[in-house]
């Protein structure tokens, strides 16, 4: 179950599809990660994009999640439909990564503040810490469990090793995998996909007691595709850009384990330029061969750190 809609890879201009899901994953344990959010566009419809808790009144996503009214967000519950086992809250502003570029999916993250604080949930810790090749991660999310298919209606998770840039890059020619993404994946069936595109990519240790954030569902091509990494926004290198929004947190930036497994190889970055992918976003759906597409063109103001692009 990869990006929901759009948790693999956001490969082609054309051919983006950000809604991704869990492909080869399990059914969650209820309450297990309560910080995960389903963003709605009302509190009755289905979550088409995921995201993370990281304050009280923060959460974090996809910036290919913004600006398609998705107003609603229901945190802590285990279904894709409904909000009795959550919380409910209002998206007050959407502030996207001053240097996303839609085109590539770069610095595919946001943040969605709320209308009132969640109490009830301890927010998820961040990692700014970078993720070397061969680190074992996981991602959840409710999109779909094949290419195409239906979005899953339990919160799934799957097991999904990263990747070097480079190689990842090379894998997924001729979109590029550039310092600002996380690649992982490519077994075959176990990937994000339609409908989990926002949704947290965690390192968890201590028996999975503690789970760190270190990326978010962005895009991929197809799913779950033999050799196909899904690709993640990477939260290392948008440390300037979220740290802000952590100051009344509980607990705070926490750097995650950098060790890799033995035998896997070192992480490199990709070279100066080369091109940065085009591809579909996988919050709410999946990407695929055709870009993804919006309702509306949004506009944009000062967040008010000076370090954004906030959707009205």
């Amino acid at each position: 179950m990869k990006f929901a809609a759009l948790a693999s890879i956001a490969a082609l201009a054309c051919a983006q599809d950000n809604s991704i899901a869990i492909v080869g994953g399990t059914e969650t344990k209820v309450g297990a990660h309560r910080y995960l959010a389903g963003l709605k566009s009302s509190a009755t419809s289905t979550s088409s994009c995921g995201g993370s808790l990281i304050a009280p009144n923060v959460i974090l996503t996809a910036a290919h999640c913004t600006g398609s009214g998705l107003t609603t967000v229901v945190v802590g519950s285990h279904f894709l439909s409904g909000s009795s086992d959550g919380e409910l809250a209002k998206v007050t502003k959407e502030i996207r990564h001053p240097k996303y570029v839609a085109s590539t999916n770069a610095n595919d993250v946001a943040i969605l503040l709320l209308d009132r604080s969640i109490t009830t949930i301890a927010p998820v810790a961040v990692s700014f810490e970078t993720v070397p090749a061969g680190v074992r991660t996981i991602v959840r999310g409710w999109g779909t469990t094949s290419s195409g298919g239906a979005q899953s209606q339990v919160l799934k998770e799957v097991a999904v090793d990263s990747w070097d840039n480079a190689k990842a890059t090379a894998a997924l020619s001729p979109y590029a995998v550039d310092n600002t993404m996380l690649a992982a994946g490519g077994l075959v069936g176990e990937d994000s996909c339609q409908g989990d595109s926002g949704g947290p990519l965690t390192i968890e240790t201590n028996n999975n007691a503690t789970v760190h954030l270190v990326g978010v569902v962005s895009w991929g091509l197809g799913c779950a595709q033999l050799n196909k990494p899904g690709v993640y926004g990477r939260l290392s290198s948008a440390r300037a850009f979220i740290e802000p929004y952590l100051a009344n947190s509980s607990p705070t930036a926490t750097p995650a384990p950098t060790t890799t497994k033995a035998g896997t190889p070192a992480p490199t970055t990709t070279t100066a330029g080369t091109p940065a992918p085009t591809t579909t976003k996988r919050t709410t759906k999946r990407p695929t061969t055709k870009k993804p597409t919006t309702t509306r063109r949004p506009k944009f103001a000062n967040d008010g750190f000076g370090d954004g692009e906030e959707t009205n």
